[in-house]
């Protein structure tokens, strides 16, 4: 049943990214084609001028939209099947309420990597033909020295003295990290309108009064509880910090990043079963 609400949500979330996001790549391919071809070389017509002015300002107003319409689709897509007359017809569907939120969830997180990788591979894109055109390279010529530079950088011997623990240790941890932000990102505006539908009027500005609310908790609560291993972290010197004080410092940031979305995720699963306030 989980695979059919995740289907059913991923064909109602997908029109307006999907939108968003080819607007993105037509903008991207107008402006890798300008640095492939003489249109910087005659920047100084006004028309030139204009024209490279309008689509930079026009891409940059995209790549802010790709990330805003996530975030708007994933909490007006939650607000609107599960607190308004939708709501009837979705709690009345033979699954559980863990099923209803994982459904949302995971096609929010889906949807929120999907527009990562679109917009790291634009920025890469035109960072990489701009580069070629201002060094006077080719593109092959410019990835292969990149690309050299990079594994020099990787093996550097400051980098192994720095993390004191083993590169591959290190970014597993980031990784993880970075699944823990994305969920937490999800859970967050999810927990926000949870909380805003506690108030019998008004449920909308009660969201916003516990995003504020939600914000500050967290914000405190990370800090008592990495705020101490990071002062033992500063205290150190580069050169002496210890493999234990790094294992230490990533395995509380998980914990706290983990236990946060835990606590937002069970204040959902709670309130969406046991508290439930329909309009």
């Amino acid at each position: 049943m989980l695979r059919k609400l995740f289907r059913q949500e991923w064909k109602s979330f997908s029109l307006a990214p999907t939108i968003v996001m080819i607007m993105l790549a037509v903008f991207t391919v107008i402006i890798m084609t300008t640095f492939m071809t003489s249109f910087w070389d005659n920047s100084y017509n006004i028309f030139a001028e204009l024209f490279s002015g309008l689509i930079v300002l026009a891409y940059i107003f995209t790549l802010a939209a790709v990330s805003f319409c996530i975030t708007i689709c994933t909490a007006v897509r939650f607000y609107k099947n599960f607190f308004t007359d939708e709501g009837y017809l979705m709690f009345t569907l033979p699954v559980k309420t863990s099923e209803l939120l994982f459904s949302k969830m995971l096609v929010a997180a889906c949807w929120k990597l999907v527009s990562m990788a679109c917009i790291f591979l634009s920025i890469l894109g035109i960072a990489t033909v701009a580069a070629a055109y201002i060094a006077d390279t080719g593109i092959v010529q410019f990835f292969q020295e990149f690309f050299e530079l990079f594994l020099e950088l990787f093996d550097a011997e400051w980098m192994r003295e720095y993390f004191a623990v083993p590169i591959p240790m290190f970014l597993i941890w980031l990784m993880l990290i970075a699944v823990f932000y994305l969920f937490y990102d999800i859970l967050f505006i999810y927990t926000c309108i949870c909380l805003g539908q506690l108030f019998h009027k008004h449920k909308i500005g009660g969201a916003i009064i516990s995003y504020f609310g939600l914000r500050f908790v967290v914000r405190l609560f990370r800090q008592l509880i990495t705020l101490p291993i990071s002062d033992i972290y500063l205290s150190y010197n580069t050169k002496n910090i210890t493999a234990g004080t790094w294992i230490l410092f990533m395995s509380t940031s998980l914990l706290a990043i983990g236990g946060i979305c835990f606590a937002m995720y069970f204040i959902c699963h709670y309130i969406m079963s046991r508290k439930l306030n329909l309009e």
